[in-house]
């Protein structure tokens, strides 16, 4: 359970994130070979009329593993003691778009490659789960409520 994921002094606990690091990893490796292997294969067997939601497909699997790694390297400096636990939290050091996988993809997803489908289910999830530690992590009450960063927040969420 993620709930556990948390030592009592509020740290990702080391068999976690070296978890979520070495997911990350993988599927980013394994997303790289995929799209420069099988482009072309992809573009020919796609109907046109699915491009846009292909390559916005994509885009958002870049984005979201490239964030997920983002995410796992900070904790790592949390966890060598190069960051601080405050710095990390920060919403600019954080998973902050919850919202990236949010919107389908905007078509059945029958009309790509299994394989593609396979990565973006797999991102997807990892994604998610990041997002659910990263609440836990900061959140869960383990940081203590900045002031100032609560009324920047509801300055933003106003305009």
């Amino acid at each position: 359970m993620l709930e556990d994921a948390i030592t009592k002094e509020g740290l990702l606990k080391p068999e976690i994130l070296s978890e979520l690091y070495d997911a990350a990893l993988e599927l980013s490796n394994s997303i790289v070979q995929y799209l420069g292997t099988s482009k072309k294969d992809s573009l020919n067997s796609i109907d046109s009329n699915y491009m846009g939601f292909y390559t916005l497909e994509c885009n958002r699997m870049t984005t979201g593993i490239m964030q997920a790694m983002s995410w796992c390297l900070m904790q790592k400096g949390v966890s060598n003691g190069e960051i601080t636990v405050a710095e990390a939290s920060e919403k600019k050091n954080r998973l902050s778009n919850n919202q990236l996988f949010d919107v389908p993809v905007g078509c059945d997803l029958d009309k790509f490659p299994n394989k593609f489908r396979e990565y973006s289910d797999r991102v997807r999830a990892l994604y998610a789960k990041i997002i659910r530690v990263d609440r836990l992590l900061y959140e869960g009450g383990f940081v203590e409520d900045n002031p100032v960063h609560n009324l920047i927040e509801k300055i933003e969420n106003n305009s």
